[in-house]
């Protein structure tokens, strides 16, 4: 069995009907230690299917198996990070980060006895991200990109298996954006735990995935699974490389169809399928 198996999925918000049904058979695996990318209109479920997998949502119908168990609730060893980087304002950086270990059951117990262990990780994973010696500064003295970096490092401070991101970068300026690119790339290629990235950015997705799927206009459904094989580390300057812009340009085909199909404006498309 893949890391994660997800078959025949269906959910819906108040019933099952075309009117209510957000996904629609979903079918998906996903392996140990990959980076897995899902692009796809507005409005097509993908924020919904990461509930799913990370437990917060239960499907009507069809399964979500995580490492051989069935998801049916909040897992441990999940880690998330979505867009907006929210942090307690009253709280210093690092102990922002090393939240989720004061709450969660696995830690929580023994966090006061273990406190000087656990600030010695949280500050290892700021180092790892450009905020060394930052862990004593309060979120209002932070810059967004700096804020997102935290973000990352409160997401993996538990050291999940899995880590959930939800537009992570999206209210970034594109300079901030591309720099924690990289900043992500290194983190997973040194730890090595499997990554499941929702984004609009067509470009983001080819970046940093190694399997692009494609969902269809809600109700959602996987309609295409396109593979990134381009060598690792990659670099900013692969994104003119042809092959990478032909992946992102057939990506971008696929989500043009796929809002065709459902009779959707083509307005706003650029944002739906930027690169």
């Amino acid at each position: 069995m893949s890391f994660i198996d997800i078959q025949s999925l269906r959910l819906g918000y108040g019933g099952m009907d075309d009117t209510q049904l957000v996904l629609d058979g979903i079918d998906l695996k996903v392996e140990e230690g990959d980076f897995a990318a899902i692009v796809g209109p507005s409005g097509c479920g993908k924020s919904t299917f990461m509930k799913l997998l990370s437990g917060l949502l239960i499907p009507q119908e069809g399964s979500v198996m995580l490492d051989g168990e069935p998801v049916n609730g909040p897992r441990a060893q999940v880690g998330m990070a979505f867009q907006n980087a929210i942090m307690l304002p009253w709280r210093t950086t690092l102990e922002n980060v090393l939240l989720p270990l004061e709450v969660a059951p696995a830690t929580k117990k023994d966090f006061r006895k273990r406190r000087a262990q656990y600030r010695r990780r949280g500050e290892e994973l700021l180092a790892a991200v450009g905020l060394k010696g930052m862990g004593d500064k309060y979120p209002w003295q932070l810059s967004g990109g700096m804020r997102q970096r935290a973000s990352l490092c409160r997401a993996l401070i538990h050291e999940p298996k899995l880590l959930l991101l939800d537009e992570p970068f999206g209210a970034l300026d594109a300079f901030t954006r591309e720099e924690l690119w990289n900043v992500l790339q290194a983190l997973w290629q040194q730890q090595k735990f499997t990554v499941v990235l929702v984004t609009h950015d067509l470009t983001e997705a080819v970046y940093l995935s190694n399997t692009v799927y494609v969902m269809s206009a809600r109700p959602g459904k996987i309609i295409v699974k396109r593979d990134i094989d381009f060598e690792r580390p990659r670099t900013l300057d692969s994104r003119y490389q042809p092959e990478f812009v032909s992946a992102v340009h057939e990506l971008r085909e696929h989500i043009r169809s796929a809002r065709a199909e459902d009779g959707s404006s083509s307005i706003g498309s650029l944002q739906e399928a930027s690169s």
